[in-house]
């Protein structure tokens, strides 16, 4: 994963990834008008193609929010296959953010259906079963699938869970990553393994510490969730340049007063969006 990520990134000059997150609450008035027109699967589908279709050659990567899809039953999830199977046509890393964390034997099955039916490149895991949720899915690791862990969330209640400290004084995230760590390294797969880290706040002195040198970070929470590129992106990216900064409200969601019509005109909307956030991240993190 390392790899062919620092190469597509290094080729678009941005780690920027485009994050498909359908969510349907709040929604501009031209998509709630589609939304209430079109089956939910041809609604998804259009939405994704909208989004996509004057970015994907400007863009390495994406990452689809699988709960958006499920809210829909059978018909999301057929859409969420199609339209993973259509940005690896165009392409691009495929992320699937489905979080998954259990024991082993569920963790199989879930390799199978992110790995095998929707043919995901990465898929994001929860740590809090233990290891057992990155185990089961070395096979697929080590035939060049990837995980991200969520390491370091972005949400307020999630890293003041994961800061605390445990019995050596440490950070309870630190002994995460080092279990993790332990086992990828063991199973020779840790350029296989990445980390979510939120863009909110990032603890350089935290990361420092951490074992291995460079690695893949996911940063959500730049744009709508308050984080943007400042010093300590800039010296995160520089130190792991395998890193991807995902945004998706911050392109998907139009003020009710943008003149929107058509699809065409959503197109242009994220294309205008897309383009001012990469130029953003190029100039602050240079």
């Amino acid at each position: 994963m390392q790899t062919q990520l620092k190469l597509k990134i290094a080729s678009a000059g941005h780690g920027l990834c485009i994050g498909f997150d359908p969510d349907t609450s709040d929604l501009h008035p031209f998509l709630a008008r589609q939304r209430d027109k079109l089956a939910p699967e041809s609604f998804l589908e259009r939405w994704y193609d909208a989004t996509v279709s004057k970015i994907a050659l400007k863009a390495h990567s994406i990452k689809f929010q699988s709960a958006f899809f499920e809210q829909f039953g059978p018909t999301g999830m057929t859409a969420l296959r199609d339209v993973m199977i259509d940005a690896k046509r165009r392409g691009l890393f495929v992320i699937l953010d489905a979080k998954r964390g259990d024991i082993s034997s569920t963790m199989t099955a879930y390799g199978n259906a992110a790995f095998d039916a929707y043919q995901a490149d990465a898929l994001t895991i929860l740590p809090w079963m233990g290891t057992d949720s990155l185990k089961a899915l070395i096979p697929w690791l080590k035939r060049g699938r990837s995980v991200y862990v969520v390491w370091l969330s972005s949400n307020t209640s999630g890293r003041q869970l994961q800061m605390l400290n445990s019995a050596d004084g440490e950070p309870l995230a630190l002994k995460v990553f080092c279990d993790f760590y332990r086992l990828a390294e063991t199973e020779n797969v840790t350029r296989q393994v990445g980390w979510v880290l939120g863009a909110t706040s990032i603890p350089l002195d935290l990361v420092a510490k951490l074992p291995g040198g460079e690695h893949a970070f996911l940063l959500p929470g730049i744009g709508a969730q308050g984080a943007d590129f400042d010093e300590k992106t800039s010296k995160l990216t520089k130190d792991h340049p395998a890193s991807l900064y995902p945004v998706s409200r911050g392109i998907l969601k139009p003020q009710p007063t943008d003149e929107l019509h058509s699809w065409e005109d959503y197109s242009t909307f994220v294309e205008a969006r897309w383009s001012s956030l990469v130029k953003r991240s190029q100039t602050q993190t240079s």
